[in-house]
C-alpha cells in the first residue's frame, strides 16, 4: 500500500462472495488457566504454529513476533529516514527502497545498500523478524506493456529467469537474516500485478524452491491482496491452482475499508457509516473471509499473516481519540483470531496531512502520537500472554477479550463498540484495571463500576508480569 498506488484500479467485480456473518462467538467473561508450553503460538519464533489456521482464536500465545510495523524509512524526502521507532516492535514490515527496482538498477547489477542498512538497523534494535516483499518488475524486464508506477511494472516480468537470479542473489546475501519472503504486493491490483493465476503461481514456485534450496528456514508468504471485494477470492484462487505448494503462510492485508466510487468492499467488511468501526466486526469478517478462502483451497491449516494494514490515510480516520481506540483494537482482536503477524502501515509521517499512511510519528516534531502509546501499552498487555478464545461482543456491543498472563493471573480487555461512555460492572474477581494511556492499575472496589469507553481498558485479578 504505497504513496503511488492507483486507488482507481481498486474497485472491481465481486468474483466470489463468502458466506460471511459477524462472528459473536463465546462471550470473552473471563480468564483461562496458565500458559501451556503446547498451546499454538501467533508470532513466535516458529511461524506461526497452528495458531493462524482455521481454528486460531483458541488459547494462543501471542509472541513479540507478532507486532510488526513498516517504518518507511526511504520514502522521498522522509526527515524520520535512518530513526528507528521508539516504541517496541518484533517484525519490520516492507521497506520502500528495497524493492526489485530499487536493487536492480540495471540487468544483473544489485545495489545492497538500502536493505543492509534496515537490516542492520533491526538488529541493532534486537529485531530478528524480517519480512522483505516481492513486487514491481524493473522496466529492463516488463511484459505485455505492463502498467509502471514508480515501484516498478505490473509484471509479469519478461524473463523469469532473471527473477529467479535477483531472489537468489537476495537469499544468498541475508541467509538467516531475512525470515519471511512475502510473493507479491496486492497483486490483485492490475497496477502491481498484471498477469494471470498461472504466470503469479509460477512466480511463486521460483521464488519457493530459490529460497528453499538456499535458506530451507526461511518462510514463504502467499502474494498479498488488497481490501478489494476480490481479496478473498484472490487468495483462494491463488492457492487452489498450486500455490498453496509454494506457501508457508497466507498473506493479506487488514486495511480499514469503505464503499465508494473507487473501492467496493467484501460484503460484511466495510465500515461506511463509521471509520472505527473497522475495528471491529468487520475486521473480524475481514479475518474470518481469508480463513474460509483458504479452507476452500484445501490450505486452512496455514498461518495468516496480515502484512500491512491499519486505518489507511489519515484523513479516513482524523480523529486522534478514535486512531488510539483502532490501532489498539486492530492488533488485539487479530491477536485473539490467531493470526501470526500483524504489521502496522505506516510508523512515519506528518500526523495532520490527510494523505500520509496510519501515521503514528510526527516526524517534523520528532515525536510519536498518542496512538504510538497506545500500541506500545497493548504490545506490553499481550506480549507473551494467552488470548483464551476470540474477542466477542454482547447484545449491547460490549466488546470482550479474555486473556491469562505468564504469572496465572487473569485478565479481560473490553470496550464500548458504540463509542460512547458506559458504565460497566466487571466480575468480582477483577480487582483493578489499566487504561491504554498507561500508568500504574487502578483499583475497582468490590462491587464496584467502572466507565468504559471505545479505547480498551484491561480489567486483571492481579498484577501482570
Amino acid at each position: 500500500m504505497f504513496r503511488e498506488r492507483m486507488l482507481g484500479g481498486v474497485g472491481r467485480t465481486l468474483l466470489l462472495v463468502l458466506g460471511l456473518s459477524m462472528v459473536l462467538g463465546i462471550a470473552g467473561c473471563g480468564g483461562g488457566g496458565s500458559s501451556s508450553p503446547s498451546l499454538p503460538t501467533t508470532g513466535g519464533t516458529g511461524g506461526g504454529g497452528t495458531g493462524g489456521g482455521t481454528t486460531g482464536g483458541t488459547n494462543v500465545v501471542v509472541g513479540s513476533a507478532f507486532f510488526g510495523m513498516t517504518v518507511g524509512f526511504f520514502e522521498q524526502g522522509a526527515p524520520y529516514a535512518g530513526n528507528w521507532p521508539t516504541v517496541t516492535i518484533g517484525t519490520l514490515a516492507k521497506t520502500n527502497g528495497t524493492q526489485w527496482t530499487a536493487i536492480e538498477k540495471t540487468p544483473g547489477y544489485y545495489d545492497w545498500t538500502n536493505l543492509d542498512h534496515v537490516i542492520q538497523l533491526a538488529q541493532a534494535n534486537g529485531v530478528n523478524s524480517i519480512i522483505y516483499t516481492f513486487f514491481g518488475v524493473p522496466s529492463f524486464y516488463n511484459a505485455n506493456n505492463a502498467p509502471c508506477l514508480q515501484t516498478g511494472c505490473g509484471g509479469p516480468p519478461s524473463d523469469m529467469s532473471a527473477f529467479g537470479s535477483f531472489v537468489s542473489a537476495l537469499v544468498t546475501r541475508y541467509k538467516g537474516q531475512i525470515k519471511y519472503y512475502e510473493l507479491w504486493n496486492e497483486a490483485n491490483r492490475s497496477g502491481s500485478w498484471n498477469g494471470t493465476t498461472a504466470e503469479l503461481v509460477s512466480l511463486g514456485q521460483t521464488a519457493y524452491q530459490t529460497i528453499k534450496g538456499i535458506d530451507p528456514n526461511a518462510k514463504v508468504l502467499s502474494p498479498s491482496p488488497d481490501i478489494a471485494s476480490s481479496f478473498s477470492s484472490f487468495i483462494q484462487g491463488y492457492l487452489q491452482n498450486g500455490g498453496s505448494t509454494y506457501s508457508d503462510g497466507i498473506s493479506w492485508h487488514g486495511y480499514h475499508c469503505a464503499n465508494s466510487s473507487v473501492t467496493n468492499c467484501l460484503p460484511g467488511t466495510s465500515c461506511d457509516n463509521n471509520a472505527l468501526d473497522c475495528a471491529g466486526a468487520p475486521l473480524v469478517n475481514q479475518i474470518q473471509a481469508v480463513k474460509q478462502a483458504a479452507q476452500a483451497a484445501g490450505a486452512g491449516s496455514l498461518p495468516l499473516y496480515d502484512t500491512e494494514g491499519g486505518w489507511q490515510q489519515n484523513q479516513d480516520l482524523p480523529n486522534l481519540d478514535d486512531q488510539i481506540a483502532y490501532i489498539s483494537r486492530w492488533y488485539i482482536i487479530q491477536a485473539s483470531e490467531g493470526v501470526s503477524n500483524a504489521s502496522w502501515y505506516a510508523w512515519g509521517g506528518s500526523p495532520t496531512d490527510p494523505t500520509a499512511w496510519g501515521t503514528i510519528f510526527d516526524a517534523f516534531t520528532n515525536q510519536p502520537t498518542e496512538a504510538a502509546t497506545a500500541y506500545q501499552t497493548t504490545r506490553d498487555w499481550l506480549n507473551g500472554t494467552t488470548m483464551n478464545g476470540a474477542c466477542s461482543a454482547d447484545s449491547s456491543n460490549i466488546w470482550s477479550c479474555a486473556l491469562t498472563f505468564t504469572n496465572g493471573n487473569s485478565g479481560l480487555v473490553v470496550w464500548n463498540g458504540n463509542e460512547t461512555d458506559s458504565s460497566y460492572t466487571p466480575g468480582s474477581k477483577y480487582i483493578q484495571y489499566e487504561d491504554i494511556e498507561g500508568g500504574s492499575p487502578v483499583s475497582i472496589p468490590s462491587g464496584g463500576t467502572i466507565t468504559i469507553h471505545e479505547r480498551p481498558i484491561l480489567l486483571e485479578t492481579g498484577n501482570r508480569p
